[in-house]
């Protein structure tokens, strides 16, 4: 097949016009950094960098969760805290009451301090945070757990948040780990009001027994406390977890639709020489195949 001077400007003009939509792309790559915008660019490319920003977009959003189980286990150890301090006190209160010398009337007037701890202790057991729900009542965050007695009234519940990519976390403890009913545990508000009792009743020996219960008290209350704190490192590891991973899926992303600039660079500076000597060529051959030069 005779290949005449008409086709071969042709595909010379074909040639050059490919030249420069290829230029023309590599230069918008070279400026904005991306060489995948659409679909139609790389679809595989193009799917898995959507797959990964979908990924990306969970992992923050469950950043926002594992804050809020950090600061609800944060209000329960402040609780715990103060409760664990109210007992200390109250243990001294009650060695100082035991005191043979003591009389009804010295006793009487710690029995007005331990009520004002015990209040102090009641006040933190029905602690809230932030969004007003009680830190130690279960399930039943609506509902103090602990009543004017300090008999608990909440269930043993415990509430859990996503705190990984198919894993949870415990984000609550319940205010059932005062109680008789943890292992070997005292009701621990429901001591203090015996401690007050029997200081008001000049009761020694109700004196002597609180002194016991209050050891346990602290202890149960210090187990408690080390629980929570265990409960607080897992969520502070599942968020130095979240925040590799949300920078290693934007590692990913970057690579998937990002283009290296100096390659980049590179490649549009060579093309565009060879664009340039395309176009040299072809306006030569233009010039020869002109009628003119017949």
């Amino acid at each position: 097949m005779r290949i005449t001077a008409h086709h071969l400007l042709e595909r010379s003009a074909g040639h050059i016009g490919a030249a420069q939509t290829d230029i023309a792309k590599l230069s918008d790559q070279v400026s904005s950094g991306i060489k995948v915008r659409h679909a139609s660019d790389d679809p595989v490319a193009w799917i898995q960098a959507r797959r990964e920003q979908v990924r990306a977009a969970i992992s923050h959003g469950r950043g926002d969760a594992i804050g809020l189980g950090g600061d609800q286990l944060a209000e329960t150890e402040r609780a715990l805290g103060t409760i664990g301090g109210v007992l200390s006190e109250a243990r001294q209160i009650a060695v100082q009451a035991a005191n043979s010398n003591y009389v009804a009337g010295d006793r009487a007037k710690l029995q007005l301090q331990v009520t004002g701890l015990f209040s102090v202790a009641l006040a933190s057991a029905n602690s809230r945070n932030a969004a007003g729900e009680y830190v130690l009542a279960g399930a039943q965050g609506l509902v103090a757990p602990f009543d004017a007695a300090g008999v608990f009234v909440g269930d043993a519940t415990r509430r859990d948040l996503e705190a990984g990519e198919g894993a949870t976390a415990s984000a609550t403890l319940s205010g059932s780990a005062l109680t008789a009913a943890a292992a070997g545990g005292v009701d621990v508000l429901p001591a203090l009001g015996r401690l007050a009792a029997a200081l008001g009743a000049n009761n020694l020996t109700g004196i002597q027994a609180a002194i016991d219960e209050l050891d346990l008290a602290h202890e149960q209350v210090s187990q408690a406390r080390g629980e929570v704190g265990s409960m607080m490192a897992v969520f502070q590891d599942a968020d130095a977890f979240r925040v590799e991973l949300e920078n290693s899926l934007t590692s990913r992303i970057a690579s998937l639709t990002e283009v290296d600039i100096i390659d980049a660079a590179t490649d549009l500076a060579q093309r565009t020489q060879a664009l340039e000597a395309s176009q040299a060529v072809n306006g030569r051959l233009a010039t020869l195949l002109s009628p003119g030069r017949r």
